[in-house]
C-alpha cells in the first residue's frame, strides 16, 4: 500500500483530497495546526484504518525534523502541501502572518522530504499569482503578476515564492514535483464568515443576516470548482504523474452580483443588498486557460455552479441546526 502525507488535512479541500486517497486505497497521514481546518472536517477519514492524524505546525522549530521522521517512519512516497493561510479578509488584516507562515511551511515541506523515499510533491499554489491578468482565461504561461504596495499581495507572493521552492526544490532532490495554481473552489465544509471564501459567506449571511452587503458593486467576475471536483483532480493528476504547472477550476465565469442574486432566489430570499466600500487592489477577473488539465485529465467532468450551491446551501442549512 503506498503512503502519502496530506498538510491541511483537516482544511477545506484538504479534507476532500484525503478522503478521496482513502477511497483510492492509499494510506494518508494528515498533518495539520487546526488554526484553519477543523476536527469535525476529519470525521470520514478517521473512520478508515489507513489514516492518521497528526497535529502539527510546521512553523514550528523543529517541524522539519518531526515530519522527516514521520516520512521516514511510513516510506511515504508522495507530499501533498496544502497547509496555508487563506481567506480574502487575513491578506489585509494579518499580511505578515501569511507572508511569513505561507512561505515558512513549504520551505520546511521541502527541507523535510530529504532523504526519505517521497518522489512527488504536489503543492497547492494559487490562481492569485497572475494579479490582474492579461489574458482571460489565464494559461500558465501567464507571467506571475505582483504589487509589493498591495498587502492583498501578501498572500499571492507568498504562494509564488512556494512555486520556485517546489520547482527548485525538487530539481536539487531529483524528484517529480506539480504546482497547482487553484482557482476558487467552494462546497460543503467551506468557512461562512470574512475570513473564508464568498460563497460561503454568501451562503451563510444569507441564511441569518437580516441585511445583505456585499463589497464592492459586484462586477467583479470569478470561477467556482466544486471542492470534491477539485480532490478527484489533485489524485488523478498524482496518479498521471503530471508534473510542471497546471491551473485547477471551472472556466465558467460570473459576476459576483449575479452570484449573489442566484444565492438569494434560492435560499428564497428577496434581493436587497447593500453595497460597501471596496477593497483595494481587488483585482477584477479570474477565469482559467483549462487547455493543459483537460489534456492531462481528458475524462475531467466539472459540476455546474447551479448544482454545486444547491449541494452547499444544503450543508450550510444542516450545519446550522
Amino acid at each position: 500500500m503506498k503512503h502519502v502525507m496530506v498538510t491541511g488535512a483537516a482544511g477545506f479541500l484538504g479534507s476532500f483530497l484525503t478522503e478521496e486517497l482513502l477511497r483510492r486505497g492509499y494510506a494518508v497521514t494528515g498533518v495539520d495546526n487546526l488554526f484553519r481546518g477543523r476536527e469535525e472536517n476529519l470525521i470520514v477519514a478517521r473512520q478508515n484504518p489507513n489514516f492518521r492524524f497528526e497535529q502539527l505546525d510546521l512553523t514550528d522549530i523543529d517541524a522539519v525534523e518531526r515530519v522527516r521522521a514521520m516520512l521516514q517512519e511510513d516510506a511515504t512516497e508522495a507530499v501533498f502541501h496544502l497547509a496555508a493561510i487563506n481567506g480574502t479578509e487575513y491578506f489585509y488584516d494579518a499580511s505578515w502572518m501569511v507572508l511569513d507562515v505561507n512561505v515558512s511551511t513549504t520551505q520546511t515541506m521541502m527541507d523535510a522530504v530529504e532523504d526519505t523515499k517521497v518522489n512527488y510533491v504536489c503543492y497547492t499554489s494559487s490562481s492569485e499569482v497572475y494579479g490582474d491578468p492579461m489574458v482571460i482565461p489565464t494559461p500558465e504561461t501567464h507571467p506571475i503578476l505582483l504589487n509589493a504596495e498591495a498587502d492583498r499581495d501578501s498572500y499571492a507572493s507568498s504562494k509564488a515564492m512556494g512555486d520556485f521552492y517546489v520547482r527548485i526544490g525538487a530539481q536539487k532532490l531529483g524528484i517529480e514535483a506539480l504546482a497547482v495554481r487553484v482557482f476558487n473552489q467552494y462546497g460543503p465544509r467551506m468557512v461562512g464568515t470574512k475570513y473564508g471564501q464568498v460563497i460561503g459567506e454568501f451562503v451563510k449571511r444569507g441564511l441569518t443576516e437580516p441585511e445583505f452587503t456585499m463589497i464592492g458593486d459586484g462586477s467583479h467576475t470569478r470561477s467556482f470548482c466544486l471542492v470534491t471536483d477539485g480532490a478527484r483532480a489533485l489524485v488523478d493528476l498524482f496518479e498521471k504523474r503530471v508534473t510542471g504547472f497546471i491551473n485547477l477550476g471551472n472556466d465558467n465565469e460570473i459576476s459576483i452580483l449575479e452570484l449573489a442574486k442566484q444565492i438569494h432566489e434560492k435560499l428564497g430570499r428577496e434581493f436587497k443588498p447593500v453595497f460597501l466600500e471596496e477593497r483595494p487592489h481587488d483585482h477584477r477577473r479570474r477565469c482559467p486557460d483549462l487547455t493543459r488539465l483537460t489534456q492531462c485529465l481528458p475524462d475531467l467532468e466539472l459540476t455546474d455552479l447551479d448544482k454545486g450551491l444547491d449541494t452547499t446551501i444544503q450543508y450550510f442549512r444542516e450545519a446550522m441546526k
